[in-house]
């Protein structure tokens, strides 16, 4: 076997893998979608971590993930540092992510973690792996929780509660749901 089908037998390998695993909102989370036109970044607050600051073309917001309200605010933002303030969150400097870098965690301390797969890129897959569960080898356990093109960053708060994933236009927040 030559390098060419080597590649070949693994791509397809992974292309099935990604094709078994379930879309939607995973058990014990809710979706809620905002449109936004031109969304260049987004950020949770580290001290009040239901917060989202949340940067487009449009302006500056903050949104409570936790009720859904939506704060417009001063833009204050550096693209260079990555970084934002809101009045809302007093003095907090904010970690920004987007179109000029930056990242948001990419996993919760109980275990979920986010990870972005692009079978036929340039669409990219979302996937939510609860529990410390890889995909690769359970990926019936998974969810695909976004798809589309130009995604710009995604990931969760910092207390686990919440994840965002944002492209260009779209913006879905999910809620874990307490019981």
């Amino acid at each position: 076997m030559n390098i060419s089908d080597m590649e070949n037998a693994n791509r397809n390998r992974l292309l099935d893998i990604v094709q078994r695993i379930p879309a939607g909102i995973p058990d014990g989370w809710e979706k809620t979608t905002y449109a936004v036109g031109g969304l260049m970044y987004a950020g949770f607050s580290n001290v009040r971590t239901e917060k989202l600051v949340v940067i487009s073309s449009q302006g500056q917001s903050v949104i409570d993930c936790k009720t859904g309200s939506k704060t417009y605010c001063t833009e204050n933002y550096d693209e260079g540092d990555l970084i934002a303030l809101a009045e809302e969150l007093g003095d907090e400097i904010v970690p920004i992510a987007g179109e000029g870098g930056g990242g948001l965690r990419r996993y919760s301390n109980d275990g979920n973690t986010l990870i972005s797969v692009a079978p036929f890129w340039p669409a990219e897959k979302i996937v939510f792996m609860p529990n410390y569960t890889l995909y690769t080898l359970n990926p019936e356990k998974c969810t695909i929780i976004f798809e589309d093109y130009e995604i710009k960053t995604f990931g969760f708060s910092k207390c686990g509660n919440y994840m965002a994933v944002c492209n260009s236009h779209t913006l879905d927040i999910f809620k874990k749901i307490c019981s």
